[in-house]
């Protein structure tokens, strides 16, 4: 008994794998369209020149053929590259390409007889070249930036601060900055440190591709100092007297910046090293008014929100 049910599956099996292998020959024998990805290579480039255009690294190639050739195309290795020769295709004005023709026609080479194109895409290639032209420029950070509630970015680095483009003349010339590509950093309290491609620019090549990026977020102090008044465009014969001598600025700075901040070492009070209120004597005799106006120039980098606790104060002039 067991050996006739056995019989039987294998006679199952058999024919079951037989109409399998007619499936399979009718279904390989049926025509299909299929995209196919065809590499491309760019050869026999000089060792002088500098290409700062690419060609694409794949073309697709919608084509028509038989099941079988498309299945070779797919899992064998009958698509060889497509080879652009440099010294061939290049136009000797920093760039060259293969036309949609040439590109056609180089496509079916690679194919069976049988093969039909459909499409290409892109339907042409070209790169761009220069013979070594090229200029240092600094990276610029781009993105939106945001520490977390009481923080502030207080430093942007990167490692290397500036890199190399090569391009053409008029296109080099253009080119001050390079800036990362767009970078979203929101709510962080800690540094953060990646690795940033820079952003792509058509028809140069730079060097590095990518940089180290790292962003410094730091605590906000609010802080005051006391800054005496500076009288300017005074006349030879006149004394400016404000009341008081010295007024209070009020800041808002980083702990780190605070820090390196000049103090006076018996007290630890900050001294006003860089900033600097001045009451213009022009602004004054213009105004007429029993008050004199007072305004903030200038104060030290990384101070932020930097404000006179009172615009204005008592004065008086004198005769010399």
């Amino acid at each position: 008994m067991l050996r006739l049910i056995s019989k039987e599956v294998l006679i199952f099996l058999f024919f079951l794998v037989l109409s399998g292998i007619f499936w399979l020959l009718m279904a390989l024998n049926e025509t299909y369209e299929r995209e196919l990805q065809v590499r491309v290579q760019l050869i026999n480039v000089p060792k002088n020149v500098v290409v700062t255009e690419e060609l694409p690294q794949t073309v697709r190639v919608m084509v028509r053929d038989k099941g079988y050739a498309i299945g070779s195309y797919l899992y064998g290795k009958v698509l060889k590259k497509v080879k652009v020769d440099f010294e061939t295709h290049s136009n000797g004005k920093g760039g060259g390409g293969m036309s949609n023709t040439e590109l056609q026609r180089t496509i079916l080479n690679l194919m069976y007889n049988s093969t039909k194109v459909v499409s290409i895409k892109p339907d042409r290639l070209e790169f761009q070249y220069n013979l070594g032209r090229h200029k240092k420029v600094p990276v610029k950070l781009l993105g939106h930036i945001v520490p977390a509630n009481g923080y502030y970015l207080s430093k942007v680095a990167f490692d290397p601060d500036s890199v190399v483009v090569y391009a053409a003349k008029p296109l080099l010339d253009a080119i001050s900055v390079v800036y990362i590509t767009p970078q979203q950093v929101l709510n962080f309290r800690d540094t953060v440190k990646r690795e940033v491609q820079l952003r792509h620019i058509k028809g140069t090549k730079v060097m590095p591709e990518q940089v180290k990026m790292t962003l410094a977020p730091d605590v906000l102090a609010e802080e005051e100092v006391e800054v005496p008044i500076e009288a300017i465009n005074m006349p030879d014969d006149m004394v400016l007297r404000t009341f008081p001598s010295i007024i209070k600025v009020r800041f808002v700075v980083g702990s780190r910046v605070l820090r390196n901040m000049p103090k006076r070492a018996e007290t630890k009070q900050l001294l006003p090293r860089g900033f600097r209120v001045v009451a213009d004597y022009n602004d004054i005799v213009s105004r007429q008014s029993d008050k004199c106006r007072l305004t903030l120039v200038s104060f030290p980098a990384g101070v932020r929100n930097a404000q006179l606790v009172n615009n204005e104060v008592d004065y008086l002039l004198e005769q010399r």
